[in-house]
């Protein structure tokens, strides 16, 4: 794990940070994800197949199926929660094959602007976890042709817990049953898939701390709604961006939800004029 968060700045120029959107309006969410980066001094620009009409006006927008077809969008999407993160992993790697600079969720708020300083930006989630939510790799590293390559039909990538994998490999002869991506795992082409290969491509070194990127725990995501908790008490010395865990807010009903003036979430909210 990288302990060295004061490396030479390969530029002064800060990278674009890279967004996707699919359908409807944006969440003050999202919205203050975008402001957040924009507000740090990155160019901000945003994809998206249908027109994000809530976006702040500072945003770029761009055709995402410029960078994948909407088509490979829709058989990415998983089948019980008819989730687009596996389109997301896709989309997020693409960007990568592109140079297209850094990539960012839109649940992350950056709080510093993110210099280049290695050949890859990424973090740990947990002390076993790099997580995807804030990406860049060079596009010459071989990792982002793997990362790709993981997501061809009939392969079952080998960090799969092997009794999943057998059961799969089992249905695959019976009718309409293919072995394809939307049947693995939650996390199957996300972090774990950027762990396994940063491993074994030599770059897990590169992940920044814990801190930088996640520094509030995912169990801990309801802490930005509650006003009895300080952002200053979140965000640690050498912190860049804060993950909010939209998948757990969800979970905890709190994604749509006005979050109290005084919480961390509702002074991020403040800041930014939402």
């Amino acid at each position: 794990m990288n302990k060295n968060n004061n490396l030479k700045i390969i530029s002064d120029e800060l990278m674009p940070v890279n967004m996707l959107w699919i359908g409807g309006p944006l969440s003050p969410i999202e919205q203050l994800s975008a402001l957040s980066f924009k507000a740090a001094g990155h160019r901000v620009v945003l994809h998206t197949y249908d027109g994000a009409f809530n976006a702040p006006d500072s945003i770029e927008l761009v055709d995402a199926a410029s960078t994948m077809d909407f088509a490979l969008v829709q058989s990415l999407r998983e089948r019980r929660s008819s989730s687009y993160a596996l389109a997301s992993d896709y989309f997020r790697c693409a960007l990568q094959a592109q140079n297209a600079g850094l990539w960012a969720d839109m649940d992350m708020i950056c709080v510093k602007p993110i210099h280049k300083r290695k050949q890859a930006i990424m973090g740990f989630e947990r002390p076993d976890s790099i997580n995807c939510a804030i990406l860049h790799l060079d596009s010459e590293l071989p990792i982002i042709g793997e990362l790709l390559g993981i997501f061809q039909e009939g392969y079952i990538p080998p960090w799969v817990d092997p009794k999943i994998a057998r059961k799969r490999r089992l249905k695959r002869w019976l009718p309409n049953r293919r072995i394809r991506p939307a049947i693995m795992p939650w996390g199957t082409y996300g972090p774990q898939a950027l762990t396994n290969l940063a491993r074994k491509h030599g770059i897990i070194n590169q992940a920044e701390r814990k801190p930088v990127f996640y520094p509030l725990d995912q169990h801990r995501a309801h802490d930005m709604f509650d006003a009895n908790i300080s952002l200053e008490s979140i965000i640690q010395e050498g912190t860049l961006a804060v993950h909010l865990w939209n998948e757990s807010l969800k979970q905890l009903g709190l994604k749509e939800t006005q979050p109290p003036r005084n919480s961390p979430l509702g002074k991020l909210m403040k800041r930014y004029g939402l």
